[in-house]
């Protein structure tokens, strides 16, 4: 019989509701994924729970006699779903941030019992001191060390998948016709929410059925310049509000689903995400960090997915927008990347 540990709940799923985003009585049906719901609030609690899970699971059924150390470099979204999950857990966690992770996150990381630990000026440099300095120091001996990538990792990717099987399976109980589909929107910052659609889809034998449209920000879209480019690129520097989208490449099986199963690309100015994420979060509730904001602003605007998908949509087509989540933004925060912007 399964243990506690083997079903504890390090992701929800999460609700696929039909949302009236667009006045255009022309506008297609709109159905956004609510990932905030999850328990670090993004997305992240699928991949890295799945991670962090199974490797937990397997350290204590080889009854090695290790302790099990979780190490994680993100001061975002991806650290504090690997706080969280280990807090559920009972593992303990390591975090480092680099210097320009915000002070309320760290808090949050802190929390739920992880430890934190600043340093690097951004993310490359503190996960190169978490694997050299801080792993490196540990006693191998004694302790069964767990190291999590934010997004490149197939394992995580498979996490992120379920939201698919979820999909699936609330249209299926909507009897809804999967020729109506006609797209999902989804952010790409490293591109782990994108390979895990796109695992998901393949599942299902969907991948080259229902069309994916990646959104970037100006500043981190280093999908939309390997596209162009034909192979994978790397950006110098970011320079967008959309910082949970601030990762300077994409991984290379990113660039690999989106050139084989033909995957779309749109790339937005700050301007516009900053303010859909103050419209969306003024609709729904939700504190909407600029990363989220980004796919659901093309349901405020579905002439931008129509020019993406090249073809018109009618009323009776279905557009999924699968809403990340996140917690790196307050709303005073979003009030002032509007006034700056």
């Amino acid at each position: 019989m399964a243990g506690l540990t083997e079903n504890a709940p390090v992701y929800n799923q999460t609700p696929l509701v039909r949302e009236f985003l667009s006045k255009d009585e022309n506008a297609p049906i709109f159905y956004v994924k609510y990932e905030g719901v999850q328990p670090s609030r993004s997305f992240k609690s699928r991949g890295i729970g799945h991670l962090i899970l199974s490797k937990v699971n397997d350290v204590r059924k080889s009854n090695s006699g290790k302790t099990i150390h979780v190490f994680s470099s993100s001061g975002g979204n991806a650290g504090y779903a690997a706080a969280v999950a280990c807090s559920r857990l009972n593992v303990r966690c390591t975090v480092v941030v680099p210097i320009t992770a915000k002070a309320h996150m760290i808090r949050k990381i802190r929390d739920v019992g992880a430890e934190v630990i600043i340093k690097g000026a951004h993310w490359s440099e503190a996960d190169e001191y978490l694997k050299t300095e801080v792993i490196g120091s540990c006693d191998n001996e004694k302790v069964e060390n767990i190291y999590v990538h934010p997004f490149d990792d197939p394992i995580v990717w498979e996490g992120h998948s379920t939201m698919i099987d979820e999909i699936v399976e609330t249209l299926r109980e909507d009897d809804v016709d999967f020729n109506k589909v006609k797209g999902i929107v989804c952010s790409v910052g490293g591109g782990g929410l994108y390979n895990g659609i796109m695992t998901g889809l393949c599942r299902h034998n969907l991948a080259d059925k229902i069309p994916v449209i990646a959104v970037e920000t100006i500043g981190t879209d280093s999908l939309s310049s390997s596209l162009k480019a034909n192979k994978l690129v790397t950006l110098n520097k970011i320079s967008s509000v959309a910082t949970s989208l601030g990762s300077t490449h994409v991984t290379e099986k990113t660039l690999q689903f989106a050139k084989t199963y033909n995957s779309k690309s749109v790339v937005l100015p700050d301007k516009d995400v900053i303010n859909t994420s103050l419209k969306f979060t003024d609709f729904s509730n939700f504190i909407t960090e600029p990363a989220c904001a980004a796919s659901i602003h093309l349901g405020y605007n579905f002439n931008i997915i129509e020019d993406a998908l090249g073809q018109l949509l009618q009323k009776d087509d279905i557009i999924i927008i699968i809403a990340c989540g996140g917690s790196t933004c307050a709303y005073k925060d979003l009030e002032d990347m509007q006034s700056r912007t």
